[in-house]
């Protein structure tokens, strides 16, 4: 667990039942703020591995070069489309179809966070009362947006894992921004080998009761209970 300037994090990645780790992360300190980001390789396509290596690199650099003289949510959404523009010429030169999720955010020092998202990896912010997280961008949540079925169904949905975004698949993307306020909650963002089997009742009580390092633990541990077939990435931040 890592502690600076008041705010501890830690984050926690395994393979579960698949062959090889498809998830990168990124979570530490950038310029003044900080900087936490999940992506999750497409399963399925060549090379998910090195798309969300890509993605959370370009992310750091960008960062890196633009805060803080750069708005937070400029920052982001650049470094999202630097990500698309990169695995998409990966994937014209080598004849491949590699893609990637990518949720981040950026954390400012009064709480305040900028979050960006393509595809279903999640960030959460997790107080008491509520769990408040990012639009998947899925099939299914078009569903659920719909009322076509519950939230409740769509963890059982067959089709819960088709992405209608994905970073590198197309020249374009379209990006999910948002803004939410940190303060006496805690931040988790996770690939969807976490939220598509643990219920978010199960993943509240788990965040809220202890520090980071034994939030992420527990994390991983109830997404194994559940039988998560897929990678499983998570990063816990609270003040």
């Amino acid at each position: 667990m890592r502690r600076e300037a008041g705010l501890r994090y830690a984050a926690l990645t395994d393979t579960g039942k698949r062959e090889q780790n498809e998830d990168a992360y990124f979570a530490g300190r950038m310029n003044g703020h900080y900087l936490f980001a999940v992506a999750d390789g497409l399963g399925g396509h060549a090379c998910g591995e090195v798309a969300s290596r890509m993605a959370i690199e370009i992310l750091a650099e960008a960062a890196g070069e633009g805060l803080p003289e750069t708005g937070p949510a400029t920052v982001l959404e650049r470094a999202f489309e630097r990500a698309n523009a990169a695995v998409h010429a990966y994937n014209q030169e080598n004849g491949l179809n590699a893609g990637t999720t990518l949720s981040a955010a950026i954390v400012g020092e009064s709480g305040r966070c900028w979050i960006g998202t393509v595809g279903d990896s999640r960030t959460h912010i997790v107080t008491p009362a509520s769990v408040w997280h990012t639009r998947d961008q899925t099939y299914v949540q078009g569903l659920v947006e719909a009322g076509t079925i519950s939230p409740a169904e769509a963890i059982l949905h067959p089709q819960k894992n088709v992405l209608t975004q994905a970073l590198g698949l197309s020249a374009r993307v379209r990006i999910g921004l948002d803004v939410a306020e940190l303060t006496g909650g805690v931040l988790l963002i996770s690939s969807d080998g976490l939220h598509d089997y643990v219920p978010e009742g199960v993943i509240r009580e788990i965040v809220l009761a202890g520090d980071p390092d034994t939030a992420c633990r527990r994390l991983i541990d109830a997404a194994r209970d559940a039988a998560s077939t897929d990678n499983t990435t998570v990063i816990v931040a609270k003040g």
